[in-house]
Parts: C-alpha cells; sequence; structure tokens
C-alpha cells in the first residue's frame, strides 16, 4: 500500500481531512515544508470571528441601556485619567466601520470590536468586553499564550532597565490609545443604533 493510499483509505477519515492530507504529502514532495504550512494553516483556518448569534437590535440597545453604556463610560474615564496629557497618534489602520442595517451586520460589527479589545488585554476594559460579548451571545478565539521571555542570571546594567521599562510604558500607552478609539468606534455604534430607533 502506497503512502496516499493508506492517508486516504480510512472510511472515519472526513472528506476535507482527507483532502488536506493529500495536498500535504504532493506540497511536502513539490514544495518547501514552510510554504506548506502556511498553505495548510490557510485551508484548515476555521472562521474564527464569525458569531452566529441570535441577537437582535431591540435586545441589544436595551443590554446598552441598563448594561453596556456605564461600562463604556467606566473604561473611558478610566483611561482618559491614564491618558492625561499624552497625546495619542491617528491609527495607522482605520477600524472597522459600524453597520446597522440588519440584526447580523450590528452584532458582527461590535463582535470585531470587542474582539480587538479583548486582543489588547487592558484591565480596564475588561467588565466592558464581558459585559458585550454576553450582550452579543458570542465569544472570541482563544489566543495563544505569549512565551515569557527567557531572562539571563547575568546582572543588568541600569541603562537597560531604564530603556526596557521607557518601551514597556510606551507599549502601554499605544495600547490605551488603541483602546480609547475603540471605544469611541463602539459608542459610534450604539448612537447610530438609537438614532435608527428614533427615526422608525
Amino acid at each position: 500500500m502506497t503512502e496516499r493510499e493508506n492517508l486516504g483509505g480510512s472510511p472515519r477519515a472526513s472528506t476535507s481531512t482527507k483532502v488536506a492530507l493529500y495536498l500535504q504529502l504532493d506540497c511536502y514532495q513539490r514544495l518547501k515544508p514552510l510554504l506548506c504550512i502556511s498553505l495548510l494553516s490557510l485551508l484548515l483556518l476555521p472562521l474564527s470571528l464569525s458569531c452566529h448569534s441570535q441577537s437582535r437590535r431591540k435586545e441589544l440597545r436595551e443590554d446598552y441601556k441598563t448594561v453596556v453604556e456605564t461600562d463604556i463610560n467606566n473604561a473611558n474615564e478610566n483611561i482618559a485619567n491614564l491618558l492625561q496629557n499624552t497625546s495619542c497618534p491617528a491609527l495607522k489602520h482605520k477600524l472597522h466601520n459600524c453597520r446597522v442595517s440588519t440584526d447580523r451586520d450590528f452584532v458582527s460589527s461590535l463582535h470585531l470590536l470587542s474582539c480587538k479589545m479583548k486582543k489588547l488585554s487592558v484591565s480596564h476594559t475588561d467588565k466592558l468586553v464581558r459585559s458585550l460579548l454576553n450582550s452579543l451571545g458570542c465569544h472570541c478565539p482563544v489566543e495563544k499564550p505569549t512565551r515569557e521571555p527567557t531572562v539571563r542570571l547575568t546582572k543588568r546594567t541600569a541603562t537597560r532597565r531604564r530603556r526596557r521599562n521607557q518601551q514597556k510604558t510606551r507599549r502601554e500607552t499605544k495600547k490605551l490609545c488603541k483602546s480609547k478609539a475603540i471605544l469611541s468606534a463602539m459608542t459610534r455604534c450604539y448612537q447610530m443604533l438609537n438614532s435608527m430607533q428614533m427615526a422608525s
């Protein structure tokens, strides 16, 4: 039995699994291994940010009035206090434009913003992210844990420590600025939703 026949011969293997295995075999025979890994990752990558929520705009509007609005205001206030005397630069990549024409569009827009916020791991927005995801009935893809850098048992100079602290401060400020922009985008989403209700 050839290797190709062995890979695809199991009656329990799904069609997608068989296709992936055949592609893997051909790929490794013809292309470089690193390129194969990239191609297979794209092939098997799920729609991780898809959300099949049944939440409706009317329900989400009520959640905003009772819970989400307070959490957004609290997060805004906390981040504004931390960014006192700090000027945030414009974002390099514009945030996703909010769409409210259908229930699915609105859920998708807020879901994307919520997961962007969660990925930043800013403690002052944790409660807001939980409230939003509960309201939407969605979840974010699980992030792979980052490997902690290995610290060599050598004496660090004061200059190195100072440089490392400065870099950490810049990273934290950048995350806070991005969180502030996402909060503004979330607020605009709900404002658009409320405007639709008033117009109807």
